[in-house]
């Protein structure tokens, strides 16, 4: 049925998620003959959420995430349709190495240890990290039992019981922690790590089931064209993430975007219709309303509407991150950076959490002569009070001087704080998003996207958006006028 009455869509957020969400809507209608009208409101005054670019000094600085998983396809599968597949750039996998710090030395990973698994013997065997009994104990999970009852746990207990708790202290956490900003004792492996469980149901042993995923993909990549273009574990983009936001909102149209709007609560009138009303008193009538906010935001504007559902949203806990990149004088630098970069224990006591060494891992980053390295601070300090922007340089200098021993100080320094940005998926996650689905089921015309509920990557992120978007869509264009 073809609708000739223009349907209202607003879209609350302009982070990736928000931003996906508004592109696909648009999208859908225009493959459904939908007319629409799409509006997305964004309480800061710039779009991309914690994707930033900059460029300094001739070098190009991300000021939030710096890459994205390959392996999940949602990510390049939206690259390709925005017509940007000739930005796509991998990593130099000629200096793929990653150390550990550890008792004051940078210890390298071992070749073959892929997700926390050793696949290879001897690099495992002769590694420095692991201690004897640890190396052992890894190596137990060829023979222990799976685990047969379902019932979620922590990737922390899950890390300890298929690999033992030096695995757990030496790579779970630091690595966790990089990626995630996450604590792996309250993380829930199945909303976090599921592939962890799969292999686990599947094979038994993560050893073999890594051993079989990686013949399989090696099979892949012989089946593929001779001419396939090169992928990597992470890519990325010539010029910066940033250029995937650029590319969604010259889609969308500057028209479709309201900046610095704080939207105050989301209201649904008897008739069926939503009204989003903003802090300065102007107020936006829509047939759809998505929420692509973070949960807590979406539980102040949701409260009034559906108490039951913002109370689950408002369960979602979040912590915040910071990133600081300094740049060096190659000339000054004590050693050469062979590889992506350093993750840290929280056992050592450091105010980093991880460092990567950004002109290693990636191509084209900055001016001959230049080295950057970009550190993951501990935002707060150790009475839980948040740094500022000079505490965060001081810190990263600091540690980077001590860590890699470079006694120079940088050329410059840029800091980025984002509060209360990470969602944390603990154990039970998956059952209150189940909820919250259930929730919405009663509320026709509302929608949530982005990173809270099933995957928090950009990957999953641009999945789960473009599923919330295309379903309200078609909704709409199934009901009459």
């Amino acid at each position: 049925m073809v609708v000739s009455e223009v349907k209202r869509i607003v879209v609350v957020g302009a982070g990736v998620g928000g931003m996906v969400a508004a592109w696909e809507a648009q999208r859908a209608a225009r493959e459904l003959d939908l007319p629409i009208a799409i509006t997305v409101l964004e309480q800061r005054d710039r779009v991309g959420g914690s994707i930033v670019t900059e460029r300094v000094d001739g070098c190009l600085v991300e000021g939030g995430p710096d890459c994205f998983v390959s392996e999940k396809p949602w990510g390049l599968q939206l690259i390709r349709e925005l017509g940007l597949a000739d930005t796509l750039s991998t990593t130099n996998d000629d200096r793929r190495k990653t150390y550990v710090y550890w008792k004051g030395r940078l210890h390298p990973l071992p070749d073959g240890l892929i997700l926390l698994v050793p696949t290879r013997v001897m690099p495992f065997i002769t590694a420095t990290l692991f201690s004897w009994p640890g190396k052992l104990r890894m190596a137990l999970d060829l023979v222990l039992p799976r685990r047969i009852d379902g019932v979620d746990e922590s990737l922390g207990d899950f890390i300890r019981r298929r690999l033992g708790s030096e695995a757990l202290d030496k790579l779970g956490e630091p690595l966790v922690a990089g990626i995630h900003s996450g604590d792996p004792e309250t993380m829930s492996v199945r909303a976090t790590f599921p592939r962890f469980v799969d292999m686990e149901r599947e094979d038994r042993s993560l050893i073999l089931a890594m051993l079989k995923r990686m013949r399989a993909a090696r099979a892949a990549r012989a089946r593929a064209a001779t001419g396939a273009a090169k992928m990597t574990m992470f890519m990325t983009l010539t010029g910066g993430l940033s250029r995937l936001v650029e590319a969604l909102t010259h889609d969308l149209g500057p028209e479709a975007l309201v900046t610095s709007t704080h939207v105050e609560r989301v209201e649904r009138a008897a008739t069926g219709t939503w009204t989003v009303h903003a802090q300065t008193g102007a107020s936006w009538i829509a047939d759809v309303v998505i929420v692509a906010a973070p949960a807590y935001a979406a539980a102040a504007m949701l409260g009034d509407t559906a108490p039951a559902l913002a109370d689950e949203l408002k369960a979602i806990p979040y912590v915040s991150s910071a990133t600081v990149t300094l740049a060096y004088d190659e000339a000054t630098f004590p050693r050469d950076p062979d590889g992506f970069g350093v993750v840290i224990p929280k056992a050592q006591s450091r105010r980093i959490k991880a460092l990567t060494w950004v002109t290693s891992k990636f191509y084209g980053r900055a001016p001959e002569g230049t080295i950057l390295m970009r550190s993951f601070v501990r935002p707060n300090d150790e009475s839980g009070n948040p740094l500022d922007e000079r505490a965060l340089i001081a810190a990263a200098t600091e540690e980077i001087a001590h860590i890699v021993g470079v006694t120079a100080a940088p050329r410059w320094a840029r800091a980025f704080r984002w509060d209360r940005a990470m969602p944390q998926y603990v154990v039970g996650h998956l059952a209150r998003v189940d909820r919250i689905e259930a929730a919405l089921a009663s509320l026709p015309g509302l929608a949530l996207a982005g990173g809270a509920y099933r995957g928090s990557g950009i990957p999953d992120t641009v999945r789960h958006s473009r599923e919330q978007a295309r379903a309200v869509v078609q909704a709409l264009a199934a009901t009459p006028d």
